[in-house]
């Protein structure tokens, strides 16, 4: 069993995402100047609304991906510029339907969509993201990529529905609750690597040691999200400590305390879960945080997250070495620790 690490910094230090995508950096600030021409002779209140969304401090982790791999196998078109931006447009509109359906006032400390605009606005404001994206993937000569593009899209919606029929459902299980996230979380990360394949023209086993390499970092992205939101820096996070039980999301954490614990100490979780479904608010969160740490489901929820980092790597390996290859295996590490 791997030792869940008290704060999520790791003894050897993590290279920046800066540093990380320094190979694209140059490529990714083109991606950024994309996303921002977007709302183009749309309406003033579009304008400002799509501009005032996009301008929030971003990871860009996605696209960053995508132009990691199109630089390792040579491609030279300058269409990559363009369906990273596409990627990134699907992920900024899932983010703000995420915050519409779980009422979220903060993200990353900064105010959503929701709180800024409403709503009405906030939901038609996701859909203009969605929309355009694809519509920004037609330009690529390719037909396939848009339909696998929106495939993508198809299959975030179905998990967060998926996963919005699980609320506050303490007998979900491992398996059920790594299928959802697939969808949710890790089709993105899985369709970006696929699409960078296509649009550079990879061989049959390069593009399934991709999609390998997707499908792993976006399930670790996932299972680490769901630790930080137990022990992570409100600060650093910008979102409170227990956001995810606090609107009915069973996370791997609790999953696993459930399952490991006594039946005096399963009794309390019961209790006090079930307290928290009633009044959210009401949570003893330092006492809840204390009897999962008991049984041992921190440890092993970050043991998933490193034997899952470690397919992703083992994927990664099968590509010839590069310099963007080696970038690609430094955000496994960066997406194991990070405290955000």
């Amino acid at each position: 069993m791997t030792a869940y690490p008290e704060t999520l910094t790791a003894q050897n230090r993590v290279p920046s995402l800066s540093e990380i995508f320094r190979p694209v950096n140059r490529r990714l600030s083109q991606v950024d100047c994309t996303l921002r021409s977007w709302p183009g002779q749309t309406s003033p209140l579009l304008r400002t609304m799509a501009a005032r969304t996009i301008s929030r401090p971003g990871k860009l982790i996605r696209p960053g991906i995508l132009l990691l791999i199109t630089g390792h196998l040579g491609y030279r078109d300058g269409q990559d510029i363009l369906l990273a931006a596409a990627v990134e447009g699907i992920h900024l509109a899932s983010l703000i339907h995420d915050d519409i359906i779980d009422r979220s006032t903060y993200r990353r400390g900064e105010k959503t969509a929701l709180q800024r605009f409403g709503p009405d606005f906030s939901l038609l404001l996701g859909d203009f993201f969605f929309i355009r994206s694809i519509a920004r993937s037609l330009s690529v000569r390719d037909r396939k990529i848009p339909e696998m593009l929106a495939e993508a899209a198809r299959m975030m919606i179905e998990g967060e529905i998926e996963e919005l029929a699980e609320s506050y459902n303490f007998n979900l299980s491992r398996t059920r609750y790594l299928k959802i996230i697939e969808k949710k979380t890790a089709s993105l990360f899985q369709t970006t690597c696929r699409l960078a394949g296509r649009l550079a023209g990879a061989g049959r086993k390069e593009v399934k040691a991709l999609e390998e390499y997707g499908l792993n970092l976006g399930l670790a992205f996932q299972v680490t999200d769901d630790l930080l939101d137990l022990v992570g820096q409100p600060s650093r996070t910008g979102k409170p400590t227990f956001s995810d039980l606090r609107e009915g999301r069973v996370t791997l954490p609790v999953i696993y305390a459930l399952k490991r614990a006594d039946r005096s100490s399963r009794h309390k979780l019961e209790s006090s879960l079930h307290n928290i479904k009633e009044n959210k608010e009401a949570g003893d969160w330092p006492q809840l945080l204390e009897l999962i740490k008991s049984t041992g489901a921190l440890d092993q929820t970050f043991g998933q997250a490193v034997g899952l980092a470690g397919k992703a790597r083992r994927a990664a390996l099968k590509l010839k070495p590069s310099l963007y290859r080696q970038s690609l295996l430094q955000l496994i590490d960066f997406v194991l620790w990070r405290e955000r």
